[in-house]
């Protein structure tokens, strides 16, 4: 242990001479620690909410989508033995997906049709998702459909009713034609169950067999929009995709989850990183307490300094143990301001305290959602020291001139 350290840790800890100069050292940490801990409660709530969102969607992206780079469809024989080769992959789904028109006795709706492969169970779980009804695109050629919740409450489609769920697609082509329904392509198909995953999901969404929606839009059984990957338990993600970007080459877009809402992701982010800037500025500004501490401190321990001078310890020296005194002050309050968020951010995600306004069972948690990551607080310690070095070093290299 340095001797500077060593004096800086006496004179945090023991009793001073002047009592005010105890209290503003006892403010200071008091402080710190609560602006530590209320970094530590905010980032771990974002975290939280970027989690519940992020399950959200989970369930109905694939863990990654390959996309063309240019143009609408590319050719599922392009890409097929690749994947096949792969280890990583436990199962891919080829997929046509597009926007259409739905019709359903008298009520129209433009929404989103998503054709899938047979295998489309193996990379979705399908059975945790439907509200009503079986999971069954296709049997004794009959044409079913998936149809999402907010879709059904929109057209009043019933599993229990006759009615048809006809598809319009523009054909491609054709133009100013005389009779305006023959630009269309058209289809049906039965609603078989109603699935819920996400409002934006819901409210568009139904799906239907690959067969089905290959028919309408008149492309060749191998024509297909995307392919959804699901990977093996221990497969790296990272990994995998840099992988498939290099076997299918540029032509192509691979997409993990993240990215196939990224924007969604920037923003959350964004939001997490500029509330984390805001309340490091809060830190600086409470961190000003400790210029006060040290000016008194320096002042009450002249006949110290005197002292260490006499017994040949040099201004830097001095500087130091005033330095890490400062230093102290604000490990001190980050360290007990970081435990004390963590141990109420266990409290909150075990037992829930804090409620969301006007929660009901409808919502999909009861209290704020948060998650403690590691990260964060390397980073929260890592700021409060480093204010904490500059709020120290810039009193004492200024007062040392006066006093030593």
């Amino acid at each position: 242990m340095s001797v500077s350290f060593f004096f800086a840790k006496r004179y945090l800890f023991s009793k001073k001479s002047k009592n005010a100069i105890n209290y503003i050292t006892m403010v200071s940490v008091a402080l710190i620690s609560l602006v530590s801990m209320a970094l530590v409660i905010i980032m771990s709530v974002f975290n939280g909410l970027s989690t519940v969102i992020s399950s959200l969607y989970n369930v109905f992206d694939p863990d990654i989508k390959i996309t063309a780079q240019s143009g609408r469809v590319f050719s599922l024989d392009s890409v097929e033995q690749k994947l096949q080769n792969n280890s990583d992959i436990y199962a891919f789904t080829p997929i046509l997906e597009d926007d259409v028109l739905y019709t359903y006795g008298e009520r129209q709706l433009i929404g989103k049709l998503k054709g899938v492969g047979p295998s489309f169970t193996k990379t979705c779980a399908v059975d945790s998702i439907l509200v009503a009804g079986e999971f069954v695109l296709e049997q004794d050629g009959i044409q079913y459909a998936s149809v999402g919740q907010g879709v059904a409450h929109k057209l009043c489609v019933g599993l229990q009713f006759r009615d048809v769920l006809y598809i319009y697609v523009p054909e491609r082509g054709k133009k100013n034609a005389i009779i305006p329904t023959d630009e269309y392509n058209k289809t049906h198909a039965y609603a078989r169950s109603v699935f819920s995953v996400q409002m934006d999901i819901d409210n568009e969404y139904v799906i239907t067999s690959l067969n089905l929606a290959q028919n309408l839009w008149k492309y060749t059984n191998n024509e297909i929009s995307s392919i959804e990957i699901k990977l093996q338990e221990n497969a790296d993600i990272q990994s995998v995709v840099k992988q498939l970007q290099k076997d299918l080459g540029p032509q192509f877009v691979i997409r993990d989850r993240e990215k196939q809402h990224e924007f969604m992701y920037k923003i959350t982010q964004g939001e997490k990183l500029i509330t984390f800037l805001i309340i490091s500025l809060i830190l600086i500004i409470a961190s000003f307490s400790i210029i006060g501490s040290l000016t008194m401190l320096i002042i009450d321990k002249q006949r110290d300094i005197t002292i260490l001078k006499s017994l040949g310890a040099d201004s830097s020296l001095i500087k130091r143990v005033f330095i890490f005194e400062g230093w102290l002050i604000s490990i001190v309050g980050a360290l007990i301001g970081i435990a004390l968020g963590i141990v109420i951010c266990l409290l909150q995600e075990k037992f829930g305290i804090v409620t969301l306004p006007g929660a009901s069972d409808n919502f999909i948690v009861q209290a704020y959602p948060v998650q403690v990551i590691f990260s964060d607080i390397c980073a929260i310690l890592c700021v409060v020291l480093l204010i904490g070095f500059f709020t120290a070093y810039y009193p004492v290299r200024k007062i040392s001139k006066q006093q030593l």
